[in-house]
């Protein structure tokens, strides 16, 4: 759809006396298109002037609708191009098993890059370091990075390995590779065991600005700590997912005792 076709909006007439305000009836209307697959993700939207001259709308209107749209993930506005579908995918991560995020999105075939944002030496936080079983105040190579996955940031991911048996992970290239096809490669590091905690959180403005939503929007907050073949922890991971875009799917089974 070309920014000036109108041919394939929603023909339903905005109801000019209702009790609904117009911008949320526009978005009603868009989000049943994207939902239900009508559009397309990457579908490139018409402007808002064509928009607002199609339903009799103001472009202030217009742009409320778009803005609603684009908070829920549905929409995507690009500087100088216009607006795009998103559409509602959702990447889901397993819980259980000990894998990075490249080795999950591998195995549901989706395209996986990696801004690194930080890869440096610091002193691990207490609680941290009693985590990872060594002394307060040691050092610990931290690496932030924006995981992305078809483009679009799905998660913003804070790793901690110990010092100085990771030292050597300063000279890797971590934007295109899985980080644990890396340790077990180059450090013999086998994951064997470790656990996870899942909770709710908003999103500050830095961490808001680098997963492309707006301040306060929900987050999905994993915390985990992995332990390799010998019972030595290896790694300590804080990770911000985007509630929009990921779940967590949480296998279980009988009870121990139970028949």
């Amino acid at each position: 759809m070309s920014e000036t076709s109108t041919a394939e909006l929603p023909r339903t007439a905005i109801r000019k006396n209702g009790a609904v305000p117009y911008y949320a009836q526009l978005a009603d209307l868009f989000r049943e298109a994207i939902v239900s697959g009508e559009w397309i993700p990457g579908r490139p939207l018409p402007s808002e002037h064509v928009i607002g001259d199609f339903f009799g709308l103001s472009r202030t209107a217009v742009r409320q609708a778009l803005a609603e749209l684009s908070a829920e993930g549905l929409v995507r506005k690009e500087k100088g191009r216009g607006s795009f579908v998103r559409g509602p995918r959702r990447s889901e991560f397993v819980v259980q098993e000990v894998r990075g995020f490249f080795d999950e999105m591998d195995e549901q075939g989706q395209a996986v890059s990696t801004d690194v944002l930080l890869l440096e030496t610091t002193v691990a936080p207490a609680e941290e370091a009693a985590l990872l079983g060594i002394p307060t105040g040691s050092q610990v190579l931290q690496l932030d990075r924006l995981r992305k996955v078809e483009g679009e940031p799905i998660c913003l991911a804070r790793t901690l390995l110990p010092l100085p048996r990771f030292a050597a992970l300063a000279d890797e290239d971590l934007s295109s590779s899985s980080l644990y096809e890396v340790l077990q490669r180059r450090f013999a590091v086998e994951p064997r065991t470790g656990w996870r905690t899942v909770e709710a959180t908003a999103a500050d403005r830095g961490t808001a600005s680098l997963l492309d939503v707006r301040a306060g929007s929900p987050l999905l907050l994993l915390t985990s700590l992995n332990v390799d073949a010998t019972g030595q922890p290896f790694e300590h991971f804080t990770a911000w997912y985007r509630a929009d875009r990921t779940s967590f799917r949480i296998e279980v089974g009988p009870a121990k005792g139970t028949r």
